[in-house]
């Protein structure tokens, strides 16, 4: 089945990130069960693979997922009547997933990593460009026209033109005059996915914030321009998200807490802080210092 799916014009549609996630499980699917027969295949099968994996929600739930597509694979090619995959519900994810940086770690990263070191380029590009780690690793002075780097983000396809902030350029302009990719390891090579996140991940650890991740830094990127008072529409402008789903989170976290602000105003407590606005400011200013 897997040989028939690789060759298939239904895979040839998926976009490479997604080909690539799907083949590793595929590949490990093919390894323990490539000798059963897929009209074998029954919905218990299929949660007991995803109870293993219980300790990994997400992890289970792509499982399931990519499982799902598989087999209606099958049943489009007659090779099974049903989709044993099709009534099993996802498991719940108990976090929110890669924790938003705050301010303070924002500031103990900056304090520790200085403007012309590699892990606060890394850092100026992640969260000055609200984008993926995938999209930054990729990102060189080929994407730079004028004063924005233009991005066509690898998940999405969608193609965007980020104003380039005073804080990124200071880093930028650090980048030797014959690097063309921003981002390079010690061998002077494009970092790997993963790569990428172990030494981000290292350099979270050396700053004395080791629970934090690149992935979290687009989230506070985000939190930024919601604070700063940005629609959703400008913020999925910079980020890149097509649908309101995520952007919520934002812009719902930034109107709870100037709701209780006003409602304890009304009762005689403190009033609606003037300066909320002011680290979101960093990012939402293009041509601030």
């Amino acid at each position: 089945m897997a040989i028939a799916i690789y060759g298939s014009a239904e895979w040839k549609q998926l976009r490479k990130p997604t080909q690539t996630t799907y083949r590793g499980i595929i590949e490990r699917l093919r390894t323990e069960y490539g000798g059963q027969p897929v009209r074998g295949l029954q919905t218990q099968h299929i949660l007991k693979m995803r109870d293993r994996k219980a300790g990994f929600p997400t992890a289970a739930n792509k499982l399931v997922k990519i499982m799902r597509w598989m087999l209606a694979f099958a049943v489009a090619r007659q090779w099974r009547v049903d989709n044993p995959a099709t009534g099993i519900s996802p498991l719940k994810i108990p976090s929110g997933g890669f924790p938003v940086w705050n301010e303070a770690d924002i500031a103990k990263f900056e304090e520790h990593w200085p403007v012309g070191s590699r892990e606060r380029l890394a850092f100026d590009l992640l969260l000055y460009t609200a984008q993926r780690s995938g999209d930054v690793r990729q990102m060189g002075r080929q994407h730079v026209q004028g004063r924005a780097i233009l991005v066509q983000q690898e998940k999405t396809e969608a193609c965007l033109e980020i104003p380039i902030h005073p804080r990124l350029k200071a880093s930028l302009d650090t980048v030797p005059a014959g690097q063309m990719l921003f981002l390079v390891t010690q061998s002077q090579v494009g970092f790997t996915a993963g790569g990428f996140g172990n030494w981000f991940r290292g350099a979270c650890r050396q700053a004395g914030i080791p629970d934090r991740s690149a992935h979290g830094l687009r989230k506070s990127a985000a939190t930024r321009l919601a604070d700063a008072g940005c629609t959703e529409a400008q913020i999925k402008a910079v980020t890149g998200h097509q649908t309101s789903k995520e952007v919520e989170r934002y812009t719902k976290a930034r109107d709870q807490r100037l709701l209780a602000q006003d409602a304890f105003a009304m009762i005689g407590g403190t009033q609606r802080e003037q300066t909320l606005a002011n680290p979101a400011g960093k990012l939402a200013k293009s041509n601030g210092n």
